[in-house]
């Protein structure tokens, strides 16, 4: 896992080339987009919702928004290409007369695009799919930009140089006393993580960091996102007693609304005054989508030694792929 993470620049630089080479033209004007997918294949929507100039829904489940027709593009994400949800998603969005085309490595849903002619974006096999961040989210960022349905991204040299400046930061070679992620992790180690971003901003990020410190670090994590946290579960810091061992990340970039920063210094006054530990991570980049995948980057690299930390092999996910057979097992019987 820590080999994968090392290799992401070079992975993301290839993502960018497969979606330049993927031609796709729509056959009718699309209005709204929507990303069917699950996990991390999910994610790559989310990041795409970030700096869309279109109403764009990610769908998380095995059924379409009412909404789908002939003015919907709908990109069916998997990265096996056997995900059950997504492949429902799919067949659906082709019987609602949506404009589809799918991303995956193999599976079912290369099969089921060949037989119905949906355009098919073919990405490398042989990653765990949470570790295929640039594959999934990339190609598909690439073709939305092209097909003017997002914002303009800038220079993507901006983005694969701000990752290689975190690759050298972070890497295994580079000392615990010289390496942000190591330390973070020694600071996080035998605690909660709770990671707060901002609402169309970093929350995208917030879920990323919980999620890959779950699967990777086989450990609990949670998010939540300004200004709803505001609303409810800064009340939780009266009795702060229940839950033990928590420690907060705040996550800023230089996008955040004044609003949103003043909120986010209200909290860190009212953490401290409760006694909640917090750290704030300011995203670095020339480009918002720089920011947003340099923090994403941070995160997998802290993931991987939270779990060098507690001795768990970062890269198995037993428990969900057992739970996938059992599922498998009784929507059978």
């Amino acid at each position: 896992m820590l080999d994968v993470i090392d290799a992401f620049p070079s992975q993301c630089a290839e993502a960018i080339k497969l979606g330049e080479a993927f031609a796709y033209e729509p056959s009718e004007g699309i209005q709204q987009v929507v990303v069917c997918g699950m996990g991390g294949s999910a994610m790559a929507g989310d990041i795409a919702h970030r700096f869309a100039r279109v109403p764009l829904f990610v769908n998380r489940g095995y059924d379409i928004p009412s909404f789908v027709g002939p003015h919907t593009l709908l990109v069916a994400v998997s990265y096996s290409g056997n995900t059950a949800e997504t492949l429902s998603s799919f067949e659906q969005g082709i019987a609602a007369g949506a404009q589809v085309l799918a991303i995956s490595s193999d599976g079912r849903l290369k099969e089921a695009a060949g037989a119905h002619g949906i355009p098919f974006l073919e990405i490398p096999r042989g990653y765990q799919p949470r570790a295929a961040m640039g594959y999934l989210a990339l190609p598909l960022l690439v073709v939305l930009e092209r097909l003017k349905l997002l914002v303009d991204l800038g220079r993507f040299e901006a983005l694969l140089d701000r990752l290689e400046q975190v690759k050298a930061q972070c890497t295994p070679s580079v000392a615990t006393s010289d390496n942000p992620a190591k330390s973070l992790a020694q600071t996080l180690d035998g605690r909660i993580p709770v990671v707060y971003g901002t609402v169309g901003n970093t929350d995208l990020v917030a879920m990323r960091t919980k999620t890959q410190i779950n699967e990777n670090a086989k450990q609990a994590a949670f998010w939540n996102v300004f200004p709803e946290l505001n609303h409810n579960e800064i009340l939780a810091l009266v009795r702060a007693d229940l839950f033990a061992n928590p420690y907060v990340l705040l996550l800023q970039n230089g996008t955040d609304r004044r609003e949103l920063l003043a909120r986010m210094e209200i909290m860190m006054g009212l953490m401290k005054e409760h006694g909640v530990p917090f750290q704030v991570l300011v995203a670095q980049g020339e480009t918002e989508l720089a920011q947003v995948f340099s923090q994403i980057y941070f995160g997998d690299y802290l993931s991987a030694y939270l779990a060098v930390l507690g001795g768990i092999d970062p890269t198995p996910v037993q428990l969900i792929e057992g739970f996938k057979k059992a599922l498998a097992q009784r929507l059978s019987d």
